[in-house]
């Protein structure tokens, strides 16, 4: 009984030392947590003055409703249209107003505020909440939905403390993050996790995408609000969460991307951004042993948009992306991160691999089309401009551009030729004649339009009897509109 007992004791030594040294373990345990502790205490005190809660308002016409058959004047464009296709005519609903909230980091002490586009878009009215319980209101400086980051300002009595950027290259998976914001409306909340992934694309959430991927909590509200590191410096923009309970996953733009886009809007109050106009994917297994190639580096070029830089520079479909002026391009996202570090007008050397044979081209990179990689729905959202162009559809409220090949695609619409409406004036002919964004003009008062001229041309037709048909085609569904010239 007593070996028994002394053989026992030594096994616990050995596994967990003497008593003495146990104790000693317990408090060099305990003064490293409280050290951790300590770090996130600090980080938290230092960054959450220059983290605020943004409130905004919406205005929305809450959809379509109809008139009663009765309703349509006898005689009128209306009725013919309403016995056309048996239906009734639009009517404009009431206003409703629509309340939302996010998060924002204080980018300049003059009150420079960087958060996402998302949370700011469409809104009629933004007010701004800082640490110190005051309210502001702010306005819009500049917007980019490509990768979802706006800023906006506000107007203080006194410096704000800005919060301070660091290089997030040097980020690594693993380290500690923190994230600040005001999720669910409980404001200046912090939660803690680790970096777990970079570099996250494909995603599907913005056209260009980069993410820092964290496990520290993030949930609605958060968006526009600081992910940091263990010094308080911000190493990405909170924007995107995975909301299947449990999940752990967030999404931060990284600080580098948010740094550049953030000043040249405070600056010129639009992104200059080069685009090389194809969407890609990675050079697959099977590519590479089709290819014999050693290794799978490099980008698979799937699309080219018309008139795009890629396609005057001679890229073709199936075209392999190896380097970029000489340095190696491991994927698709060395490819974007690559042409976005880059300055419009740049001309760049590229090296492919076209049906196994090693060519080299120079693309000369343009400045990249507002609506490039959106959505139709998304396209729809892009910012109004504040002054219609010149013409009688600026007159009548509205703006278009051309529709090309890859807008088309990506609308899923069996459309060749046409123009796509870029934006509707509120209160406008054009919004009470039931056009909207992106819609696809087909025709105008019997003539098809495949440009702005043609277009121009058969809209002034509709001057003398002070209305015009329109054909659009609005998700793939062909529709007839009336627009009064007289409204």
């Amino acid at each position: 009984m007593i070996r028994n007992t002394f053989v026992w004791f030594m096994i616990l030594v050995v596994f967990f030392g003497s008593p003495a040294s146990v104790s000693a373990a317990d408090d060099s345990g305990l003064q490293a947590a409280m050290s951790m502790q300590k770090a996130f205490v600090d980080v938290a005190r230092t960054l959450k003055p220059s983290v605020v809660n943004i409130r905004i308002e919406r205005t929305s016409s809450g959809g379509i409703s109809w008139l009663s058959p009765e309703d349509a004047p006898e005689g009128s464009a209306e009725e013919f249209f309403r016995q056309f296709f048996r239906g009734q005519k639009f009517q404009r609903p009431p206003e409703q107003k629509i309340e939302g909230a996010g998060s924002g980091v204080i980018i300049s002490s003059d009150g420079t505020i960087l958060t996402n586009n998302h949370v700011v878009k469409e809104a009629s009215k933004i007010v701004v909440k800082l640490h110190d319980q005051t309210e502001l209101p702010a306005e819009i400086v500049g917007q980019d939905p490509q990768t979802d980051l706006a800023v906006i300002k506000v107007k203080a009595d006194k410096e704000l403390p800005a919060a301070q950027f660091a290089n997030s290259d040097e980020v690594e998976v693993g380290q500690w993050c923190i994230a600040v914001g005001n999720p669910l409306g409980l404001e200046q909340t912090v939660t803690v996790g680790v970096v777990s992934a970079l570099g996250r694309s494909g995603i599907g959430a913005t056209a260009i995408e980069d993410f820092i991927q964290t496990d520290a909590s993030i949930n609605p509200g958060n968006s526009g609000g600081p992910l940091v590191d263990l010094k308080g410096r911000v190493i990405g923009i909170n924007t995107l969460i995975f909301t299947a309970p449990g999940s752990g996953i967030g999404f931060a733009i990284p600080s580098n991307m948010a740094s550049r886009i953030s000043q040249q809007i405070a600056s010129k109050g639009k992104v200059e951004r080069p685009y090389l106009g194809i969407t890609m994917q990675g050079v697959t297994e099977e590519l590479a042993k089709h290819y014999d190639l050693k290794d799978r580096d490099g980008a698979v070029v799937m699309q080219l948009s018309e008139d795009s830089p890629a396609s005057k520079g001679g890229l073709k479909p199936m075209d392999i992306i190896r380097k970029i002026d000489g340095k190696v391009m491991k994927s698709t996202n060395d490819v974007q991160k690559s042409i976005l570090s880059m300055e419009v007008g740049k001309s760049v050397d590229m090296e492919i691999l076209r049906n196994g044979k090693t060519a080299e081209l120079k693309i000369k990179l343009e400045q990249m089309p507002d609506s490039f990689g959106l959505s139709p729905r998304e396209i729809s959202k892009l910012p109004r401009p504040k002054q219609q162009g010149e013409g009688l559809a600026g007159q009548l409220g509205f703006k278009v551009q051309k529709l090309t090949p890859e807008m088309a695609r990506s609308m899923s619409i069996d459309v060749k030729s046409g123009l796509v409406v870029a934006g509707v004036r509120e209160t406008s002919a054009a919004e009470k004649g039931g056009l909207k964004a992106g819609d696809v003009i087909v025709q105008v008062n019997g003539q098809e339009v495949a440009d702005e001229d043609a277009f121009e041309k058969s809209l002034k037709e509709g001057e003398a009897k002070k209305s015009s048909v329109v054909l659009v085609n609005r998700s793939g569904t062909p529709m007839f509109l009336v627009i009064s010239h007289t409204d």
